[in-house]
């Protein structure tokens, strides 16, 4: 990216020209030239540069890229030799290098690839260290042009401004602070670089993800991976390294835009970020806590509020994932603590509206929402008697299907609809509309497969029965995928947890990859399927506004741009997305009496 500025528009466009005719004569290999003129196209770059960051910081495994020398500036004459001269010393030390930020002022931002839990590797950064800033110093630049000394570069102050200058550095730190209260450390009589760094338990690599762990040995150290949610097989890694995804650049305080973190546009409370809570578990997996605190009580109370949105998993530039970590740390929490009555309700809720819809559902439903009902269901699962549960089916989406006349042959292919619990229980008229939806525009239903996907278990820490209702799950629909038929969801979290927890929940079994491959939600399968038909042609021309709420998980894994093309289909609506952050409601968290 380079960037020019100008008193009018034609000086900048002459100077775009200049650049365009220099990368021509030069043969520099560049492909094309994009000027972005616009506010939106400035914003939209920009808001890469911004990511940029972050972006680097989530590199998979224990080697990170560490900044303990990026902030050296030279003159910008001699800025190609000094990056050459760094990256050749720490080749010697066989210590890749990474690049982030800008060249601006003779500053690019160099960060060695260390792996900080093993000794040998650390040592090498006083090294590095002291070799960068001999560079800088012989070239007349400066240690630190942008952001200060701090605690990686204050130890290097005595020998690169020499003892005259730094000891009227410390005189002047005895004038205003005698007591030495402010900064203690910093800029002056500064610990060495290794002295005070955060300590990381020594791995042999990331552990791979196994959660039979919590049904065979409650012991097992928890584990955990993050992949993206296209990719076949997931990439492993431990518990504390996806916690320390977190680079503390605290993108997650963000207060009028997006999602994340959605408990701290409320509360303002940095416990209450995605950042505050990777910290707290960080601060008891270090030694900063008393081990204990991993699970007490106080750190449950750090976790409350994450409403397991997955906003973080996209919108922090490192992908961290809190509501997976949530997950695993409940799932400890209980093995402590015992697991409570209100898990077990949610993560059970399946089972229990199977029982509770079709010829029992007038009854269930004049329980639950009468006024001893919900009295009773605050007593035993701390529900609020404000809210009254989904009501249940009195015929739910399975049974009208079995009633239901066979559809006739697709000219358009066919599909099977994968039926999540509320679809099936709750909201039966769903799945209704989408049959009906699908035979209209030429697709055959062929099958209509109901499951219990474990996502509510999961998201309730109750990690050994989402493991097993995952298996039972794979086993249903591992013919259907195998046979290249897609498998349509209805329910976003529902849908997508077949393409993101379930590597983690069933690692290895190579039946998640083919299934995953064959599932798409409801609105992905009618953008693919008006890529092949046009469907367009199919829809009434009336005029409407359309307002969308996107589903949290749905912004998180796929977006929402299948959403938004599909709402747009009617040639007279005009669709607009709400800037919402999450609304909590998607799960048990607005329900419970808390959190009412």
């Amino acid at each position: 990216m380079v960037e020019y500025s100008g008193e009018s528009e034609a000086a900048v466009t002459s100077a775009i020209e200049r650049l365009r005719k220099r990368v021509a004569a030069e043969k520099l290999g560049v492909t094309a030239l994009l000027p972005a003129t616009s506010d939106e196209a400035q914003a939209a770059v920009w808001q890469v540069r911004k990511a940029g960051l972050g972006l680097l910081m989530s590199m998979k495994g224990d080697m990170k890229p560490v900044p303990f020398i990026e902030d050296a500036a030279v003159p910008v004459e001699h800025l190609a030799t000094y990056v050459a001269q760094v990256e050749d010393y720490c080749a010697q030390l066989d210590v890749p290098v990474s690049y982030y930020a800008h060249a601006g002022a003779g500053c690019l931002h160099i960060r060695p690839l260390i792996n900080r839990r093993k000794a040998g590797q650390l040592a090498r950064m006083p090294d590095i260290a002291l070799f960068s800033a001999g560079l800088v110093r012989a070239y007349g630049g400066a240690l630190s042009s942008e952001h200060g000394d701090g605690r990686s570069r204050s130890w290097l102050n005595e020998s690169f401004y020499g003892p005259e200058l730094y000891g009227l550095y410390k005189e002047v730190k005895r004038v205003f602070d005698p007591n030495n209260l402010l900064n203690p450390g910093i800029i002056v009589d500064s610990a060495a670089i290794l002295q005070d760094m955060r300590p990381l338990a020594e791995s042999a690599g990331p552990a791979r993800l196994d959660f039979s762990d919590y049904e065979v040995n409650p012991a097992a150290d928890l584990r955990i991976a993050i992949p993206h949610v296209h990719r076949a097989e997931p990439h492993p890694d431990g518990f504390a390294a996806s916690v320390e995804m977190c680079n503390g650049a605290g993108v997650c305080r963000k207060r009028g835009s997006g999602t994340m973190c959605p408990s701290f546009m409320v509360t303002r409370n940095e416990e209450h970020s995605t950042r505050g809570r990777a910290n707290a578990l960080r601060a008891a997996m270090s030694g900063v806590l008393p081990a204990g605190e991993l699970t007490s009580r106080r750190m449950y109370g750090v976790m409350d509020l994450c409403i397991s949105c997955k906003a973080c998993h996209s919108e922090c530039p490192s992908a961290v994932d809190m509501a997976r970590i949530k997950a695993e740390f409940l799932a400890r929490y209980y093995e402590v603590h015992g697991t409570p009555a209100r898990a077990r309700f949610f993560g059970h809720s399946a089972s229990l509206s199977r029982l509770g819809s079709g010829i029992a559902a007038p009854l269930s439903n004049a329980v639950l929402r009468s006024r001893a009902g919900r009295k009773l269901t605050g007593r035993l699962f701390g529900l609020s008697p404000r809210r009254t549960l989904p009501a249940l089916a009195n015929v739910p989406f399975e049974t009208w299907w079995r009633r239901r006349p066979a559809g006739g042959a697709g000219i358009h292919g066919e599909v099977v609809l994968l039926v999540d619990p509320l679809t099936n229980y709750n909201y039966p008229a769903v799945g209704q509309a989408a049959v009906e939806f699908l035979e209209a525009v030429g697709v055959r239903v062929a099958d209509a497969i109901a499951i219990d996907d474990g996502r509510a278990a999961f998201s309730k820490g109750l990690i050994g029965r989402a493991r097993r209702l995952a298996r039972s799950a794979v086993a249903r629909l591992t013919a259907t995928a195998e046979a290249g038929t897609l498998l349509i969801g209805l329910e976003p979290s529902s849908t997508l947890t077949l393409r993101d927890e379930y590597f983690f929940l069933l690692p290895g079994d190579r039946r998640v990859g083919t299934i995953a491959r064959q599932t798409r939600t409801f609105e992905e399968f009618v953008c693919e399927l008006d890529d092949r038909t046009t469907l367009q042609n199919r829809f009434t021309d009336a005029e409407r506004r359309v307002l969308l709420h996107g589903h949290c998980h749905q912004k998180a894994l796929i977006g929402t741009g299948p959403s938004r093309r599909a709402l747009s289909l009617p040639r007279g609506y005009v669709v607009e997305e709400i800037d919402s952050g999450c609304c909590g409601m998607a799960g048990s968290f607005g329900y419970e009496a808390e959190h009412y």
